[in-house]
């Protein structure tokens, strides 16, 4: 179940990815309806790493480039995480302060 869905967007294959806010995840729903988790496993923190590894923290917004990387906003974490195609998540921008105003590089390009 869905718990405060908050983005959407679709990838190149068609799936629509969501930004689910209070389950703390990313979940996937294929063109046939299946619903999976593509990255967090639920728990809020901040975790980097591959697929159920990761950990979000109320993540509200959600695009995908066109290299198939997905681009998170992680709310709670202060942070911009990115989803490769291979399932691997990271700290894209952003430090985790909880708010500011500073332009710089971000921490990955």
């Amino acid at each position: 179940q869905f718990n405060k869905p908050h983005g959407i967007t679709i990838d190149n294959e068609g799936n629509v990815l969501v930004a689910d806010s209070r389950n703390h995840c990313i979940r996937k729903i294929t063109p046939q309806g299946a619903v999976t988790t593509l990255a967090g496993n639920g728990v809020a923190g901040f975790a980097e790493g591959q697929g159920s590894k990761a950990q979000f923290k109320f993540p509200v917004g959600i695009a995908v480039d066109n290299q198939g990387s997905i681009f998170v906003a992680d709310c709670d974490n202060g942070r911009i995480r990115k989803i490769t195609p291979t399932g691997f998540v990271s700290t894209f921008a952003g430090t985790g302060e909880k708010s500011g105003d500073t332009n710089g590089p971000g921490l990955s390009v």
